[in-house]
């Protein structure tokens, strides 16, 4: 007998079905696919262009978030650089009103 007071995670499975899954329709495009390719008929084209102009989007959105990211970066090395300057201000000034009170009680 195995006694355990922490319990272990159990493998879980995803199982989906589709909804609006239609066999027939799967079939037909199929058979029409296979007979378009077998006299020669160019179906591809529509697909190449298809896949040309979501790709074109892509780019266009991965240029934009990298210019967006590149801004970003810029402005907070910016502000880091000012807080760096704010704490040596700061530094400097504890640093010299400690070595006049040092000085004046030594």
């Amino acid at each position: 007998m195995k006694f355990s007071f922490i319990k272990t995670a159990r493998h879980r499975t995803f199982h989906h079905t589709p909804i609006y899954y239609d066999e027939a329709k799967e079939e037909r495009e199929a058979r029409a696919r296979r007979i378009k390719s077998e006299l020669g008929v160019e179906v591809e084209a529509d697909n190449r262009s298809i896949e040309d102009r979501i790709r074109g989007k892509m780019r266009r959105k991965i240029k934009g978030s990298f210019d967006v990211a590149h801004k970003e970066k810029r402005r907070s090395n910016i502000r880091l650089a000012f807080i760096l300057i704010g704490l040596m201000v700061v530094f400097y000034y504890l640093l010299m009103s400690s070595s006049e009170w040092i000085l004046k009680y030594m």
